[in-house]
């Protein structure tokens, strides 16, 4: 009995998957293109995010920069979901003063635009929210591992998930020091 030859499945053209890391860079191009705000090099693939700010403060080596909170969260579909959101309803914070190194001679008061390319974000993102939670889960399994009770399992969860934590706070200045998850600072385009 002779079968015909079976031929390969041609992959599907899909969009991407909702939260999937090419999901977050599509979607972070789109607000560019709604808000003006393009990339200089037009043959670069990374997308940034802008915010506008003002200089309030000189310090050392740069400056400290206030941004104010976008209208962006009320017209955005995961505001009800959205740990941002959710944040700075809860602190009520319409205001965020961010410290920025920089060599531009900037001034007191003077409107500048902080740029951060979007895969920096995804990534602190990813550091930010997988290692707490791997931390929690290799925690919960070595306590449930080593003394077989949910209290025990309950216990190394938190302090893994602790430790995880101040891991990420010491190594912090580290990361932002190399510049990678740093935001640069442009000036304005009034």
């Amino acid at each position: 009995m002779n079968l015909p030859p079976i031929e390969p499945i041609k992959p599907l053209k899909e969009a991407p998957v909702v939260g999937s890391v090419d999901f977050a860079i599509e979607r972070l191009a789109q607000w560019d293109e709604q808000s003006g705000a393009v990339s200089e090099a037009s043959d670069q693939t990374d997308a940034f995010i802008r915010e506008q700010g003002v200089v309030v403060a000189l310090v050392e080596g740069g400056v400290v920069v206030e941004t104010f909170r976008q209208t962006g969260c009320q017209s955005c579909a995961s505001r009800g979901g959205c740990g941002i959101n959710l944040m700075q309803k809860a602190l009520n914070r319409k205001q965020h003063q961010v410290r920025v190194s920089t060599q531009l001679p900037l001034r007191v008061g003077e409107r500048v635009q902080l740029v951060l390319p979007a895969s920096a974000l995804v990534q602190a993102s990813l550091l930010m929210y997988v290692l707490p939670l791997l931390g929690l889960m290799l925690g919960a399994l070595a306590g449930q591992m080593l003394f077989a009770t949910n209290s025990a399992s309950i216990l190394g969860g938190a302090l893994g998930f602790f430790a995880a934590l101040l891991g990420l706070s010491r190594r912090q200045k580290g990361l932002f020091a190399n510049g990678r998850y740093a935001p640069r600072v442009e000036l304005a385009n009034s």
